[in-house]
């Protein structure tokens, strides 16, 4: 009986979980370069079972005691690029990161809604200054131009070129904000990245199909919510009127 308990219980946790991933991706729907999150659950406890009879016992397989989640995984697929006329916004086309000066290091993001800033730098709103090749870029103005590889010009003049970063492994990246990421080592300056511009990347997350899995899950949660409190009667019966036997 108790194991049902245990069963149930890591039910709850893990549709939970899944529930928050589930209500974080719906709230970053319209968040640029918000990369969805998805949770993966895993066997916990397993044990072998078997048929016993008067002279033998004969394997039947594994049983698994309850299920929990397991990991926090990040979707990297590109999102809807969306053209916007507005001369700071930058998408990359196919693989790569835009860099930015963060206060505790260097920031990865697929986030190019870019700002001015008062001493002229290009920043990105909240996270720090964008890093050209040759460090932050200043263009002093919102009235510039760029080009397909990144370059930038003032009055037909270069300002600095965006830097666009990749890795070779994008399990490496760890998240530290929406749609943004650190790394600890390997990433590599892309020599011929697709750069759009007055063109943002929006989010992949498909809020149709966030909505499908919300219901699913939450109904999963409720499941095992009711099936905990029918358990708990019986014991609490076994319990009261047994022991009076």
């Amino acid at each position: 009986m108790q194991r049902g308990f245990y069963t149930l219980g890591s039910g709850m946790l893990t549709q939970n979980r899944m529930l928050t991933a589930i209500s974080n991706n719906i709230a970053n729907v319209d968040t640029p370069g918000y990369k969805k999150k998805t949770v993966t659950s895993t066997t916990f406890g397993d044990m072998v079972i078997s048929r016993v009879n008067s002279s033998e016992s004969t394997p039947i397989g594994d049983l698994s005691l309850i299920v929990t989640a397991d990991k926090t995984n990040t979707i990297h697929s590109e999102g809807t690029l969306e053209t916007t006329d507005r001369s700071l916004d930058f998408a990359i086309q196919g693989e790569g990161f835009f860099a930015v000066q963060g206060k505790n290091g260097v920031i990865y993001t697929r986030n190019g809604s870019f700002n001015v800033d008062d001493e002229g730098y290009l920043v990105l709103k909240n996270q720090g200054r964008v890093l050209g090749t040759d460090g932050p870029i200043r263009v002093g103005t919102d009235q510039f131009t760029a080009d397909s590889a990144g370059n930038l010009f003032v009055d037909g003049q270069p300002a600095g070129t965006l830097a666009v970063y990749n890795f070779a492994d994008y399990n490496n990246l760890k998240t530290t904000g929406e749609g943004m990421f650190t790394a600890s080592a390997g990433a590599e300056l892309m020599q011929n990245p697709d750069v759009l511009w007055k063109t943002v990347e929006g989010s992949n997350v498909d809020a149709a199909d966030e909505m499908t899995k919300a219901i699913s899950v939450q109904r999963s949660l409720q499941s095992c919510s009711q099936a905990i409190k029918m358990y708990d009667q019986v014991l609490a019966k076994a319990t009261t009127e047994i022991g009076k036997i």
